[in-house]
């Protein structure tokens, strides 16, 4: 089980950027494109990947819950948009939800995830459980 910290809610259309040195979150000046695209549920990153503006795992959160920024929500992460840049997007449900894998999510949320990259480039996609695991465990966490 992980935990995820909220960056980021449909609350917020401007980009929320966390600040370590005061724990408070502060807006960027830049829209958030995930909202533009029209993802509606909590952003954050896996905080025990790290703590940004230091490499950490970003994190979407499939829910329909409503969470405020700096939210710590115990997580399961069910799978991930694997980016060529390195700068992967892990998916996870509550750990109260009786979900193990993407392919268990309904098809409004399936729908929702793919609305974040219109465009997906070689080397690039979305992938279950077993690819994030693989790739929690073997690749360098982004910045």
């Amino acid at each position: 089980m992980y935990h995820m910290i909220v960056e980021q809610t449909e609350k917020y259309p401007m980009r929320m950027e966390y600040d370590p040195a005061t724990g408070k979150f502060m807006e960027t000046g830049y829209r958030s494109l995930f909202y533009e695209r029209g993802f509606k549920r909590p952003y954050g990153w896996i905080k025990e990947s790290g703590t940004p503006p230091l490499p950490h795992w970003d994190c979407l959160l499939m829910t329909d819950r409503e969470f405020d920024l700096g939210d710590e929500v115990p997580v399961r992460v069910i799978g991930m948009f694997k980016r060529a840049d390195g700068d992967h997007k892990y998916v996870a449900v509550e750990t109260d939800r009786q979900i193990n894998d993407m392919i268990e999510l309904t098809q409004n949320e399936k729908e929702e995830l793919k609305k974040l990259y219109p465009r997906v480039g070689e080397g690039e996609g979305w992938f279950g459980k077993y690819e994030a695991e693989f790739c929690m465990e073997h690749h360098k966490r982004a910045l």
